[in-house]
């Protein structure tokens, strides 16, 4: 048994990956704002600098961050299950796979692991993320109807109004979006990662963090793929949110008909640049850190 893996500790990749995930979701809540806001507003497709005036020339500069006291519980706790269930997953999935070496030869499985690993982690997060997404995208609407006081009163209320299960409604669309989204970007930055990592030639530094730069890079390219992958399905979520579901019937079929027929095709391109600009940025705050603890206190593909 290495040393690397002696030190194996997710918690602490966790707690620091978690921490500055709501770093970066606090920094970066403005962009999630008025991505809700285009992603909602049927009238008209809205770019990211029409979505700012929007909000602020209508509104004011301090409605950008109406709903930012979800951020701990929407940003800190998720991601840190997510990373936490990720990375015990990923260290014993590694170990199944060394029994499929071949002369010493690692096996290519390894490759394959976060695309299994990486949903079932989302599927443990999803279930902290949801009711505070709900209760986010409409804060963010900045409308009566949804004026709620605080965190705990607005889920009160929303359940008071229309029953607990509201909360969690949107849980398949949000599993179908994440699962896709933080699989596609775990999958691509492990690609990227491993084939950084095998192009060291001393295999001892097989277990060293990326440069900065390296780590950025990966990060960026990443996410960017992934969050254009997934952005219809998000603009689908973003709508399905914001049902008041006490007066009208939810249904999916329903808001994906009327978005395509009163809006056009291109409706679901709604808030794309947005999102890819908001993800890119923010995932630079999380995964240069995840990356690092991973070094210390995980395992690699590269294993």
């Amino acid at each position: 048994m290495t040393e690397k893996q002696q030190e194996f500790n997710p918690l602490l990749i966790a707690f620091y990956s978690g921490l500055a995930s709501m770093v970066g979701d606090m920094i970066m809540f403005p962009f999630d704002t008025i991505g809700t806001r285009i992603k909602a507003h049927k009238s008209e497709f809205l770019g990211m600098r029409q979505g700012y005036d929007l909000i602020v020339k209508n509104e004011g500069f301090k409605y950008l961050f109406k709903g930012f006291s979800t951020t701990v519980m929407g940003s800190f706790i998720p991601y840190g299950s997510y990373f936490l269930a990720y990375e015990y997953m990923n260290y014993y999935a590694i170990k199944l796979t060394k029994g499929l070496e071949k002369n010493g030869e690692k096996s290519k499985l390894n490759l394959l692991i976060p695309l299994i690993t990486s949903p079932l982690a989302e599927a443990v997060s999803v279930v902290t993320y949801i009711p505070f997404d709900t209760l986010r995208t409409r804060m963010q609407m900045n409308v009566p109807e949804y004026n709620y006081k605080g965190i705990f009163s607005g889920l009160m209320e929303i359940s008071r109004k229309e029953g607990w299960i509201r909360l969690f409604q949107a849980s398949y669309l949000y599993m179908a979006s994440v699962v896709v989204y933080t699989t596609f970007q775990m999958w691509f930055y492990e690609l990227l990662r491993y084939e950084i990592l095998r192009q060291r030639a001393d295999q001892k530094l097989h277990n060293q963090p990326l440069a900065i730069h390296q780590s950025i890079i990966a990060t960026m390219i990443s996410t960017a793929l992934a969050a254009a992958i997934v952005n219809p399905v998000d603009f689908i979520i973003t709508r399905y949110q914001l049902v008041d579901s006490s007066q009208q019937q939810l249904s999916v079929k329903k808001l994906v008909q009327d978005a395509w027929y009163q809006e056009g095709k291109k409706a679901f391109l709604k808030g794309l640049g947005t999102r890819v600009f908001q993800c890119s940025l923010f995932s630079i705050f999380y995964f240069p850190v995840y990356d690092h603890f991973k070094s210390k206190y995980g395992i690699t593909l590269a294993d």
